[in-house]
């Protein structure tokens, strides 16, 4: 079984970067057994309903701006796959999860191609990615991680968002803001105790629309939540940027997932 995993994946500028984090996702991926695909969520992949990107999807999307030209000129290879991409929509409507080929949307954002990067150098499995689809509640978004539990056999499921995202309140002071580090600590102390009412009403918690003004970046933990077998999560990569922008990241269902 492969494990589930979110990541926090950051400033896209990541992958020209030499932080922690992307030591730590990249010592994460050399620990895994390579999966036959995978199945990813990513924050910049909102639409009404369920979707999945085409099946004919080969590219990246340079959806930022602002960043150093070196950025923009970052190739991956990475594609799609047909016969996976139906299984997978038959396999999710025996379940009663409406799903459909979103035809318009025919390329990987950076949440997507920027965490895969620095998971592994050159990747030869297909990717299939998941719309987070904005008519779900929280309750909907953990039973589509619960639906998706029967393909972890052959899929590494990964949820790309971050746990805190304030763009607008970023600084280079090297000083952590208190609202982002009192949050992050409560996410940790969540997802590794399996508190699941504090999960499922977070937004509730006195610092969540502090470090969300806007929820997107949150929503892929929920999916991630319920893919997980064991709903015991752990941390495998802490760090803060920009003084509030937490790297946080963890790993379900870990036990049986190393190479030995």
């Amino acid at each position: 079984m492969n494990p589930t995993l979110f990541i926090s994946h950051g400033a896209p500028n990541i992958i020209l970067s030499d932080i922690k984090s992307k030591r730590n996702i990249k010592k994460l991926a050399e620990n895994l057994e390579m999966p036959k695909y995978i199945i990813i969520f990513s924050a910049h992949y909102l639409t009404k309903d369920l979707k999945i990107i085409s099946p004919t999807t080969n590219k990246i999307m340079y959806d930022f701006y602002g960043f150093e030209d070196e950025l923009y000129k970052v190739k991956y290879e990475i594609n799609s796959d047909e016969k996976l991409t139906l299984e997978l929509i038959e396999r999710l409507k025996k379940s009663n999860i409406d799903i459909s080929i979103d035809e318009n949307r025919k390329s990987y954002d950076h949440g997507v191609w920027n965490v895969l990067a620095l998971m592994y150098e050159h990747l030869k499995i297909p990717v299939l990615q998941i719309s987070i689809p904005s008519s779900y509640s929280i309750e909907q978004l953990i039973n589509l991680g619960v639906n998706l539990q029967q393909f972890k056999d052959e899929a590494l499921i990964i949820c790309s968002g971050g746990i805190t995202h304030n763009l607008g309140d970023t600084s280079m002071n090297p000083n952590i803001k208190d609202y982002a580090k009192k949050f992050n600590s409560d996410i940790i102390d969540i997802i590794e105790n399996n508190r699941v009412d504090d999960l499922k009403n977070i937004q509730k918690n006195i610092n969540f629309y502090k470090n969300h003004p806007s929820t997107e970046h949150f929503l892929p933990l929920f999916v991630a939540y319920g893919n997980a077998i064991n709903k015991k999560g752990k941390s495998f990569n802490s760090e803060m940027l920009y003084s509030n922008i937490s790297m946080e990241s963890f790993i379900f269902d870990e036990d049986t997932t190393y190479k030995q």
